[in-house]
């Protein structure tokens, strides 16, 4: 006997046991016992390209494998479609759809297709895709061990997460299944919290081709990140995508997600009709500056139009709040090796939260008035411009060397005050010197 889970009865699929329906066909599920056995695959070699080493998970629609990919001799991961689910035609679509959708998809924290393919098992034809093979940890892992994280570490994440989503939805892609599960922390040079973005199973492409990932009616994702408007079963934009992040984000702060409760029924409709706590409220998140907690409970609305427009949007609002608060945008965002490593965030945060605490900058959780977020918005850094599609930039600052690096104001301050002494005794030397030579001339033109 296996795990419990949900499978649906249209179509087959199963699924973890809080999502209470289907988001292939909006059928409710049933809660079961999902069968398990020995795994069919693990060894096999599929033509003559990649060898199933290790099974690394398994979802609704298939199996991800570790796997080696041949000639090469590399890690890839392998996701292949369960047996059962081959013949269904709409589904075996929807399966290679994902993988066009992420091969369209060019950007540094989404994660790369290698390969779509299928091979045969006894006569049944079974679809695969090779992607990247990513070692790290979940967010969900990273959440579960330490309940909620510093507030440099989540906005590194999510501003990170922003920017891959931006660029779907730049593209017309809407992911619709955001959740820490589907968000990996791999390591990328000095940074171990490199974020790569999964799972474009459910995702809507705006595009004259009807699909089931477009049917009216049905609820994609998971209960507790999905937004109202997707809740309600309406086809939720980029707007759905940014209550997702924002939920995500408060979550990594506050410790837990804005609407928790063991019936995912119930998590629907509070995700309708019911108002999240303000993250303030939240015991572990009433340090956050408060410009910054504003503008995630302000992306937490029920309306998507007060929302912000799309991922990169919301991303560069979230940029600009966390600049007003004091904190250095260029420890936020990914940078090159070469910079070092990234302990300044830790000690950024630090600062941060103790002046927060104090009561220095206006930031507290309470009592104090936040700086104005139509305002953040406008100082806002657009993080194309930031960090683009591509290798993390650097500024020329840190790139020059040293010798021609600008002084700070205070060393500056410092050296002119030193030279300003040195200025006054060598002319108050020189003085004396001159007068002494005068008086001297003088002497020598009296003497008889």
């Amino acid at each position: 006997m296996g795990d419990l889970g949900r499978r649906c009865s249209t179509c087959g699929l199963t699924y973890a046991a809080d999502v209470i329906f289907c988001p292939a066909d909006g059928t409710p599920l049933s809660l079961r016992a999902l069968d398990s056995g020995p795994d069919p695959y693990l060894g096999r070699q599929l033509s003559t390209a990649f060898r199933l080493d290790a099974l690394l998970g398994s979802g609704a629609m298939g199996r991800v494998y570790r796997a080696q990919q041949l000639g090469v001799e590399r890690n890839v991961a392998v996701k292949l479609m369960h047996r059962d689910l081959a013949g269904n035609s709409a589904l075996v679509s929807r399966f290679r759809r994902e993988a066009r959708v992420l091969g369209s998809l060019r950007h540094p924290n989404l994660v790369e297709v290698l390969t779509l393919s299928e091979f045969d098992d006894n006569g049944a034809r079974i679809p695969y895709m090779a992607l990247e093979y990513l070692d790290g940890m979940s967010l969900r892992s990273a959440l579960a061990a330490q309940g909620a994280l510093p507030l440099a570490r989540a906005l590194h994440i999510v501003l990170q997460l922003a920017d891959a989503v931006g660029e779907a939805h730049r593209l017309g892609i809407v992911h619709r299944d955001l959740k820490p599960e589907n968000l990996m922390l791999v390591q990328r040079g000095d940074d171990g919290d490199f974020v790569k973005v999964l799972d474009f199973g459910v995702a809507r492409v705006d595009d004259a081709k009807p699909s089931i990932a477009t049917q009216a009616g049905a609820i994609f994702g998971s209960a507790r990140y999905v937004s109202p408007e997707g809740a309600s079963g309406e086809q939720p934009g980029p707007a759905g995508d940014v209550y997702a992040i924002a939920t995500i984000l408060y979550e990594c702060l506050a410790g837990h997600t804005p609407f928790d409760d063991p019936s995912a029924l119930q998590v629907l409709v509070k995700q309708q009709s019911a108002t999240p706590a303000p993250l303030l409220s939240e015991p572990r998140a009433n340090t956050v500056p408060a410009v910054v907690a504003r503008l995630i409970d302000q992306n937490l609305c029920k309306s998507p139009g007060a929302r912000a427009a799309d991922a990169r949007a919301f991303g560069r609002a979230l940029l600009a709040a966390a600049q007003q608060a004091g904190l250095d945008a260029g420890e936020l965002l990914p940078h090159p090796t070469l910079l070092g490593t990234r302990a300044g965030v830790g000690r950024e945060r630090a600062r941060v939260q103790t002046r927060a605490l104090a009561g220095q900058d206006g930031s507290t959780a309470r009592g104090h008035r936040a700086p104005d977020l139509a305002h953040a918005e406008k100082l806002a850094t657009p993080l194309s411009a930031t960090r683009p599609s591509g290798p993390p930039a650097w500024s020329e600052r840190d790139a020059a060397p040293l010798s021609r690096r600008p002084v700070s104001a205070q060393r500056a301050v410092v050296v002119l005050l030193c030279f300003v002494l040195g200025a006054g005794a060598a002319l108050g030397i020189a003085t004396r010197l001159g007068a002494f030579g005068g008086r001297a001339v003088s002497q020598q033109g009296t003497t008889p």
